[in-house]
């Protein structure tokens, strides 16, 4: 009997020691789902050397041009470091979805360069690492403070701004004299009411062209001409719907038409992106541009930026953050904005002009100043679908500038954009 009891307690002892040994590997059962989707959204390398070793995985959201000019960028980050990096395109209008999609399951990259406006909501399911924690320095503390506003979240900031790309006012100078206007209309000013007031002299020959049913566009013709597109006053109506008359659209594909009309002073003025601004006045330094300030230090989603950031899923953080720092190095910054036409983001370029290329070609003033307590999104950016459908029906003469501003305060005339 004796033997048999040894031979009872011996194969519990055996049993007990079997599945504790078994339960060190596996995640408890009363872990919440929250904290085993967090383990799956950080894995862990199997050893810092495995890490050490690994080419860095960046994910982009950039045209083909573009993403050429990066991959031109990052072979000079690899020659100079011996750091391999591997760079894959998202250039889709789904990119957000694809991208949020692989970071949900852990398969994210270490590093994302992404529309500005994507940061917060990045920052804000867990997906990126906020700046401060991979960077020592400023961490892109010396950018235009509005752009900054776009990347900050609970406090700290989650990205590295790279560019922006907001829509400029172009303008004939001469052609405008010829009109009897000696200086560029100012926002809200005389001169632009009496801009407007000649478009009945022209009859069918258009003063001003903005690409066909771009919203961007139409944002910065009205805050070039110190409208508030989120909130029209009955003055704003009123100059809107004089404003409607000189406006002629840009279909796609006909741009170099439009600027031909600028340059023979056909047209008085365009509205188009920088990077086409700016290369345009490479040619024709007579053009002069202008940046509707007030209307982008107030929404600052409309200066259309990239900015860089790590991802809570990153295996070598330092590595990632070297490779941010060389492409948003005052050099990197150099080839990319003398290359894409893009603006640069840093204050010092505007004030002091340190860096050692051809002078910006707008001014900056009010966007150089530190932001006074804003936050969050701005009217416009809550309300951009609506804004961008009341647009469409406006400037396709399909609705009034009264209905408009019904349309924008929640009223909308049962009508498309496509009757």
């Amino acid at each position: 009997m004796k033997r048999k009891n040894y031979w009872f307690l011996f194969a519990i002892l055996l049993l007990s020691l079997t599945s504790l040994s078994q339960g060190q590997n596996l995640t408890p059962d009363n872990s919440s789902g929250e904290e085993r989707k967090t383990m799956s959204w950080n894995p862990q390398p199997s050893s810092p050397q495995d890490a050490e070793d690994q080419p860095i995985q960046v994910v982009t959201h950039l045209n083909e041009s573009d993403y050429k000019e990066l991959l031109d960028i990052n072979r000079m980050f690899m020659s100079e470091t011996g750091i391999q990096v591997n760079i894959r395109n998202m250039p889709g209008t789904d990119a957000y979805h694809q991208l949020t999609a692989a970071l949900e399951v852990g398969e994210g990259p270490d590093v994302m360069l992404v529309n500005s406006p994507w940061i917060r909501s990045l920052a804000s399911s867990g997906y990126i690492l906020p700046a401060e924690s991979y960077q020592s320095t400023a961490t892109g503390g010396d950018a235009i403070s509005a752009i900054l506003q776009l990347l900050e979240w609970n406090g700290y900031q989650w990205g590295i701004p790279l560019d922006m790309d907001p829509y400029v006012l172009v303008w004939q100078a001469h052609a405008l004299q010829t009109l009897g206007i000696s200086g560029i209309p100012q926002a809200a000013g005389k001169d632009w009411k009496d801009l407007l007031g000649k478009q009945d002299s022209r009859k069918d020959k258009k003063m001003i062209a903005i690409p066909a049913g771009d919203g961007y566009a139409f944002a910065a013709l009205m805050g070039g001409a110190g409208m508030n597109p989120a909130n029209p006053s009955n003055e704003d109506l009123d100059s809107l719907s004089k404003l409607y008359t000189s406006i002629q659209f840009i279909e796609a594909g006909k741009s170099q038409e439009a600027w031909a009309s600028l340059k023979n002073e056909e047209l008085i003025l365009l509205g188009v992106p920088a990077s086409d601004a700016v290369k345009e006045k490479s040619i024709n330094p007579l053009l002069e541009l202008r940046l509707p300030e007030a209307l982008y230090a107030d929404n600052p989603f409309l200066l259309r930026g990239r900015s860089y950031a790590v991802s809570a899923q990153a295996q070598n953080p330092e590595k990632a953050a070297e490779w941010v720092a060389f492409m948003t190095s005052k050099r990197s910054q150099q080839l990319w904005s003398d290359t894409t036409g893009y603006l640069p983001v840093q204050r010092e370029i505007y004030e002091e002009d340190s860096f050692q290329f051809v002078q910006p070609p707008v001014e900056l003033n009010q966007l150089l100043k530190p932001a006074e307590g804003k936050s969050g999104d701005s009217l416009l950016q809550t309300k951009w679908e609506v804004f961008s459908k009341a647009a469409k029906l406006f400037l396709s003469g399909k609705s009034t500038a009264q209905e408009y501003r019904e349309a924008l305060e929640g009223h909308p005339k049962e009508k498309s954009a496509n009757e």
